[in-house]
């Protein structure tokens, strides 16, 4: 694995680099606040050489804040990422979230205000999909659909041997649990997570959280699927109590919100997922109120 450095500049957002004789690959990059030490990661790593690609996994802020200072210091850098993320980052309304939500994040996190940037620097340069291959140098990376968490999430399999799995599988913590993360469909992330299992990763960078200890390595897919098992299972048994959204929410929140939780993810943006979960398992379970179901 010499040839995959973590380069992640900041709490948040997690960053990796892959290394080939030829060329260069950055997965993901952070927020936006991350860019400044995100850069000096990169320069201690790349040295003189150049870096050549920018693999997104999916479209949020929180995964692809920091591109538009990375376009800017190696314009040459090729973006890759799905058809529906290219569609997504050409949206005004979309590209105004991705500024808002990076400065909050920035004040969340003690950081400077970020510095403006242009949106076209956010552009997708060219469309990736399942099967596509990128040789970098004795380096492969094969690109794998991966949805759930969104329609344009993409985990990539490094070597045939690591798997830097999207956020669909769900996210390791610090504490050893996965945090399930399926914002568009429940049944769509475990269909991901078989699709990773069925790939046999020996190794596994998990979201936000970083190389799986090889000892855990074994029980890691199982555990992604008890977790998104267990969310569902819990806010339909809160549904058919008659509890709301809203309630369902906060009872979620002290269930599963544990000390490690409150850590590495700021309250709104674990409440921000935690709603869509809501309201993508109250649709597939058919628990969806009438007024809503237009």
């Amino acid at each position: 694995m010499d040839n995959i450095v973590e380069v992640t500049g900041g709490p948040g957002g997690s960053a990796f680099l892959v290394m080939g004789r030829e060329k260069t690959a950055l997965l993901d990059c952070g927020m936006a606040y991350c860019a400044p030490k995100l850069f000096e990661n990169l320069s201690k790593v790349l040295k003189n050489r150049m870096l050549d690609y920018l693999f997104i996994s999916h479209s949020h802020y929180d995964h692809i804040g920091a591109i538009p200072y990375i376009k800017t210091k190696w314009p040459n850098a090729k973006l890759l990422g799905a058809e529906h993320a290219r569609k997504i980052l050409t949206r005004p309304t979309a590209l105004a979230t991705i500024r808002t939500l990076g400065r909050e994040a920035a004040n969340c996190y003690g950081a400077d205000d970020i510095d403006d940037y242009e949106d076209k620097l956010l552009q997708v340069d060219e469309c990736i999909g399942d099967g596509d291959t990128f040789e970098l140098g004795g380096v492969s990376i094969d690109v794998v659909r991966t949805t759930g968490h969104t329609q344009c999430s993409l985990s990539f399999l490094i070597n045939k041997n690591t798997l830097f799995a999207s956020e669909s599988t769900g996210c390791m913590s610090r504490s050893g649990k996965i945090y399930p993360a399926f914002i568009t469909s429940s049944a769509e992330a475990l269909q991901s997570i078989a699709i990773c299992q069925q790939l046999q990763p020996a190794v596994i960078i998990s979201p936000h959280y970083g190389f799986v200890s090889h000892i855990e390595v074994p029980a890691y897919w199982d555990n992604c699927r008890a977790a998104i098992k267990e969310t569902r299972d819990f806010i339909i048994a809160e549904a058919d109590c008659g509890y709301e959204e809203e309630q369902i929410l906060l009872a979620y929140e002290q269930r599963f919100r544990d000390e490690q939780s409150r850590v590495e993810q700021p309250l709104a943006a674990f409440q921000l997922n935690t709603r869509f979960m809501i309201k993508t398992v109250l649709k597939e379970s058919g628990r969806q109120k009438i007024d809503e179901a237009g």
